[in-house]
């Protein structure tokens, strides 16, 4: 062989040598299918062939959301290399997991990778049992309107209390279409308790909802509780706000006075009570909440009412957040009708008068339901207890507001004509009992009470009952 011959074939050599490997690196690494192509949360070592080309022995493979590098609760947990068109993974589906469709990406160890869109999903775990459809008889629950205005969008969320036991609980529900036939109870399921995913069982917590979340403060249980949990309605989910040294949160207490200002942002939060059966004492302090930024705030200006618990508070358009009622007093058996007017740093006091004839005393009561009418143009006050033995109040009050010189003065009418039935899917029984709660549908116009108790025997009800 010439030289020529020899140089030429040494250079055709080193040339094909030199390309293999640019040709290697820009082979492509396909992702088609998933098989199977889901899973139910909660599943756990499930395997799944993943169909392509170009794999080999040193694929990974990863689950992301669709269109996110967020595994979304799928955990990879082995991989077995079939050949250059197929892999096995053994994944893990979370109880959690994102009910989403998830794409599948695999990865070389020379660097190359190939993902494949929308080729998983996980599907909300099936119920063993049939998710309740009426709530447990129940007493000293929240309860409080999500200030919706439409039928749509108005919903009433109760939470907890005890039950006909006295055992405290931790359920979530929603009412709608208040007056209808279709009045509906809706189970929300609230995820683990003892995972941390939900709050724990309580009573008398403090409770408002409005601009789409709804906060839970405090209650009472085995102990007196002092967090915090969030709603969001949106994903019907709960998540918890982490107090430490640098998050600031509340003293621990119960059955305070809570309602959300949508002038100022933030959910406001009077009194309440704390401490033991041998060292009792009620709290007089002021704290809002803001969901967006998760804080909670002291709010120390001007002359707070007196301490109390069992005080109902609502917002009033063009007036602020009324504070009403309660019971406290150096026994405990002292029962307020004094009335004031969150002005975003104070308290403002409010004077009342009845419009009756002969006159009449502005009631005292506490446990008792309020909530802004529109269509009336008025704050309803509605049953409560009369004194600390439980005796319960069978009023309902429509309370105007009219403001000089800088000060609020507030006008009670007793209300008449008011009809009340048993709601649609609820037990026959059309009677508002002692320590029934309320929360006002606005959109129907229609006052909810669920609940109560009755002595000798002692009982606890689980009575729908729609006022209007």
């Amino acid at each position: 062989m010439s030289a020529w011959k020899r140089l030429t074939l040494t250079c055709l050599s080193l040339l094909v040598l030199g390309l293999a490997p640019i040709g290697a690196a820009v082979a492509q690494i396909k992702v088609t299918a998933a098989t199977p192509a889901s899973a139910y949360q909660g599943t756990i070592a499930l395997d799944v062939v993943v169909s392509g080309a170009g794999f080999d022995n040193s694929a990974q493979v990863q689950y992301f959301v669709a269109g996110t590098t967020n595994p979304g609760g799928i955990t990879v947990k082995n991989v077995v290399f079939r050949n250059s068109k197929e892999l096995v993974t053994t994944i893990d589906v979370a109880d959690t997991a994102d009910l989403a469709s998830f794409d599948i990406q695999v990865t070389l160890s020379s660097g190359r990778k190939g993902k494949g869109t929308t080729l998983f999903s996980v599907k909300a775990k099936p119920n063993d049992e049939p998710l309740p459809s009426y709530p447990p008889a129940r007493h000293s629950q929240s309860f409080t309107s999500n200030g919706g205005t439409t039928a749509a969008t108005s919903r009433l969320y109760m939470f907890g209390g005890d039950d006909s036991s006295g055992q405290a609980m931790a359920d979530l529900w929603s009412y709608a279409n208040a007056g209808s036939t279709a009045a509906t109870w809706t189970y929300i399921p609230g995820g683990n308790i003892d995972a941390g995913e939900a709050p724990y069982t309580r009573k008398v917590a403090g409770w408002s909802c409005g601009a789409g979340s709804c906060v839970l403060m405090g209650g009472l249980s085995t102990r007196l509780y002092g967090d915090t949990w969030i709603f969001d309605e949106s994903t019907r989910t709960w998540s918890q706000v982490k107090c430490s040294r640098r998050v600031f949160c509340p003293p621990a207490r119960a059955s305070q006075a809570m309602a959300y200002d949508p002038v100022h942002g933030v959910h406001v939060m009077f009194g309440g009570y704390a401490g033991t059966s041998w060292d009792f004492f009620w709290w007089a302090d002021t704290y809002t909440f803001n969901v967006a930024t998760r804080t909670w705030k002291q709010m120390t200006g001007g002359t707070a009412p007196p301490a109390r618990e069992g005080a109902a508070a609502t917002y009033v358009p063009d007036v602020g957040v009324v504070l009403f009622g309660g019971i406290g007093g150096s026994d405990g058996s002292t029962v307020f009708n004094d009335m004031y007017v969150w002005s975003g740093t104070a308290w403002l006091p409010v004077t009342s008068t009845v419009a009756s004839d002969p006159p009449r005393a502005v009631p005292a009561v506490w446990g008792h339901g309020m909530a802004w009418d529109p269509t009336r143009g008025a704050m309803i006050v509605a049953k409560g207890l009369l004194n600390s033995g439980w005796y319960p109040s069978q009023d309902t009050w429509y309370v105007t507001f009219a403001s000089s010189s800088g000060a609020w003065h507030a006008t009670w009418t007793l209300a008449s004509g008011i009809g009340c039935q048993a709601a649609a899917t609820s037990p026959p029984d059309p009677v508002v009992h002692s320590g029934a709660r309320m929360a006002f549908d606005a959109a129907n116009g229609v006052q909810v009470f669920f609940g109560g108790t009755s002595s000798n025997p002692f009982t606890t009800y689980g009575n729908t009952v729609e006022c209007w």
